[in-house]
């Protein structure tokens, strides 16, 4: 009887722990299959987001790197034109372009703060000093007004990829913002420049080559043509087109 009982209960004990060493078994293998289907899909979706995060968040500070040397520049440009300018309107627009630089970087050294970039005084000297190395005197006044006229076509270009590119909100607040300033400076800087005595064909020549102010590439060449049809007169980075005097010879 004794015997039988032993058997039973080794026989019991055994069952138990079969049982059990099975279910474990079914728990590990149904946790790494788990594991393997979840990990490398969360795993790839948050490498992607941050690859994408660090991209646009470099795009933007660059940006903001680079405006804030612009502003520096047209500042200390204005400053040289504001002592070696004759004519009296473009003094004016000196002493703007100063007050409306200046002001344009003490918004952006906030942005800079939030976003870790660090900005100096630092700037682009050799275009300074292209403008001290100018006697004053009428060719001094005519030069500065086309070097203005040029370097607000290429902000413009600049802020208007920043306002439709950069997902930064505030940055690209800060690029629309600015915007209707820069077109004012480049519409100041035609306006001046025929005042000092540029001719009208070279103020032309100069905004048409500039595709894509006030607009995109695409839509500024679509614009121009060829023969009479293709001289243009811009204004506040708007291209008007001249009627179209040729004639087209009957088939």
């Amino acid at each position: 009887m004794k015997k039988t009982m032993l058997k039973t209960l080794k026989t019991a004990c055994i069952l138990t722990t079969v049982t059990g060493l099975s279910a474990l078994s079914a728990r590990a293998a149904d946790t790494s299959s788990t594991t393997t289907t979840t990990t490398p899909s969360s795993g790839t979706s948050t490498y992607e987001t941050t690859g994408r995060s660090a991209t646009a968040d470099h795009t933007a500070k660059g940006f903001i790197k680079e405006a804030y040397r612009d502003n520096q520049m047209e500042v200390e440009i204005a400053g040289v034109g504001l002592s070696k300018a004759q004519n009296a309107e473009l003094k004016s627009f000196c002493q703007q372009l100063q007050t409306d630089h200046t002001q344009a970087n003490q918004q952006l050294q906030t942005i800079a703060q939030k976003y870790g970039v660090s900005v100096n005084a630092s700037t682009r000297e050799h275009e300074v000093n292209k403008f001290e190395k100018v006697t004053a005197g009428p060719e001094f006044d005519k030069k500065f007004a086309t070097e203005m006229i040029k370097d607000h076509q290429k902000d413009i270009k600049k802020f208007e990829r920043a306002a439709s590119k950069l997902q930064e909100a505030d940055v690209k607040q800060y690029a629309e913002t600015m915007l209707p300033k820069l077109r004012e400076h480049l519409q100041k800087a035609e306006t001046v420049a025929l005042a000092v005595g540029v001719e009208q064909s070279t103020i032309s020549s100069l905004t048409r080559n500039s595709s894509g102010v006030g607009g995109t590439a695409d839509d500024q060449s679509s614009q121009i043509g060829t023969g009479t049809s293709g001289k243009t007169q811009q204004g506040a980075g708007a291209q008007q087109l001249q009627p179209d005097t040729t004639t087209t010879p009957k088939q």
